[in-house]
């Protein structure tokens, strides 16, 4: 498979990735400042399982980055990430405040 080839199925599972409102508000929270699940938590008001998922799907992407403080874990987009300066674009349009009122948390999928 050529490079070319492979770089669009990347490109392709990076939007999908961020298809999802959730991720695309963690993303820009997480460009911000370090966050814990527990914040995210509190945030979406939505399940501490729901939120791992998410977080899991973000590191499993290599896009974000976890520093433990005792038995804190912080969050933070990985700048050394192959895609930084994409994601960067991706999320940089993103209004978080007006993102965290049109969200509907009941309707969200991982």
């Amino acid at each position: 498979m050529s490079q070319q080839i492979e770089y669009s199925h990347e490109l392709a599972d990076l939007y999908r990735l961020f298809g999802d409102r959730t991720r695309l508000i963690m993303a820009k929270k997480m460009s911000e400042e370090e966050w814990t699940v527990s914040e995210f938590v509190q945030l979406f008001s939505i399940s501490q399982p729901l939120v791992s998922q998410h977080i899991k799907k973000l590191k499993t992407a290599d896009l974000i980055t976890e520093q433990r403080q005792g038995k804190r874990i912080l969050y933070k987009l990985n700048e050394q990430a192959e895609n930084y300066d994409l994601v960067l674009k991706i999320i940089a349009p993103l209004k978080v405040k007006d993102a965290e009122k049109a969200m509907n948390y009941e309707t969200v999928n991982v």
